[in-house]
Formats: structure tokens, sequence, C-alpha cells
């Protein structure tokens, strides 16, 4: 099509078999979008049957990535994507029906250059997880919105971005992890008239967890990444027993 689409979608997978299949049909299905929007697959040197899985769908773009990581692959698509609008997700993640509808308000606001938004487990996850996971989307959105942007930070799965973000600022940082977050740390560093928001409404289900200590795992591999952004700092134990107590009344709010 000679016109840009509305909205482009990227999604790197390396061996992703297992769910990849589910995350592309829940981007097919997105109803009232306003328009036509693309999906871009970055196959990263994938060795077992999700880049046959990819293929299948001829009215999506499937590209290679053969630099390991998947900042090198979401690089590689955000090179071809095409919209002025670029929408993240991840191979294991299955995003509601509404999810692009709801990034597109939420970047309503032009000072908005990065939208972040709800993540969830499966249904088979455990109550343990359930827990972690209200947490963490309270803590992204009480940082986001309450703190200073030094306790910023971000996560590619569920993410939005201005593709003008990229072309002033460059690419992500082709690191292992926290590149995301680094990336709003340098925004705030080099345009400060723009900022982050988070959007509860941006729902994404993360499929790879049900247990709550894998996920614990994986979080504090992320904590120690951070340590990398010289700007980031965490947040002190004042304003952790405020999240904790925000998270409470919200629970007894709606019980």
């Amino acid at each position: 099509m000679s016109d840009p689409p509305l909205v482009s979608v990227v999604v790197p997978f390396f061996n992703s078999e297992r769910h990849l299949g589910a995350c592309i049909e829940s981007l097919l299905e997105q109803k009232d979008v306003g328009g036509y929007f693309e999906v871009i697959l970055i196959n990263n040197r994938s060795q077992d049957g999700s880049a046959a899985i990819a293929r299948r769908y001829r009215e999506l773009t499937v590209i290679e990535e053969t630099t390991p990581g998947a900042y090198a692959a979401r690089n590689t698509g955000i090179r071809r994507a095409r919209a002025s609008l670029i929408a993240f997700t991840d191979a294991d993640c299955v995003v509601a029906s509404d999810w692009l509808r709801s990034i597109q308000d939420g970047m309503h606001d032009s000072a908005i250059a990065v939208l972040l938004g709800h993540c969830s487990y499966p249904p088979n996850a455990t109550l343990a997880l359930r827990v972690l996971a209200a947490y963490e989307n309270t803590k992204t959105e009480y940082v986001i919105h309450h703190c200073a942007r030094a306790h910023h930070f971000a996560y590619a799965n569920n993410m939005a971005v201005r593709a003008s973000v990229f072309a002033e600022l460059g690419p992500f940082k082709e690191w292992r992890r926290a590149a995301d977050s680094e990336l709003v740390h340098r925004l705030a560093s080099r345009r400060p008239d723009l900022r982050v928001a988070y959007r509860a409404s941006m729902r994404v289900t993360h499929m790879e967890f049900v247990l709550a200590r894998e996920r614990a795992r994986r979080l504090s591999l992320y904590t120690k990444t951070n340590s990398k952004i010289e700007t980031f700092r965490e947040l002190g134990v004042g304003q952790r027993a405020r999240l904790l107590m925000r998270l409470i009344r919200g629970r007894r709010a709606t019980e």
C-alpha cells in the first residue's frame, strides 16, 4: 500500500513456536483500529518451527536478523517500520482485542512519546503470580505518574514509541536486557519536554510465566541490568511503602 499504516507492530522471535501463533492471531483480531496497520516479525536465528509458523501469515512482514538479541531484532523492525507510531510486544504475549485502539487513544497527547501498558499472566498462573502481577502494574502506574524520572523504567513486551523518538535519539542499545528502560532515560535527558505514560487499558497477557518464582527470578536480572543506566535510581523504602499501601487500598476498594 502506498499510504503509511497507522501503527507498525514489531515482534521479535527466537525459538517461540509454543506461543507465536497465539500472539499473531491476537494481533490479527484487533478491533476499531480506524485504518490498516502492519505487523513486522523478526526471526532472530530461531532453530525450532517458529519461522515456519510466521511464514504461514502472508499478510505479515517476516524478516531475518542474525545478530543475537531481542533489541537487535527490534531495531531491525524499527528500520523497516513505516508508521509514525511503533508498538512492541513479544512472541510469548497475547494482546487484547482493543490493544492497538488503546495505544492510539493513549498517544493522542503529542507530549507523550512512550506509552506502557498493563501486563497479566495466563489463567493457570498461581495466586502468588497474580498478586505479583498486581504489584508490578501498580508499581508501573505509580512510578511513571508520581515519581521522578530517575525512577522510570520500561518494558518492550507492551510498549509504544513514536517513530520520531528513534529518529532523533537513535535505536535501542543492543543490550541483553533493560535497553527499553535506557531509552526512556535517554529521552528524559535529551527531550525533557516529552514524557512517558502508563495506560491500564493497554493489555497483554504474558504467556511464558505461571509461577511467581520464575517471574521474580527474571525481575532480579532486570534489576541488575538497570544499574548500567547511570541516571536510574531504585525506589526508596518510603516510596515502596506508599506503593504497597496504594495496592492494598485498591484491592480493598474492589472487594
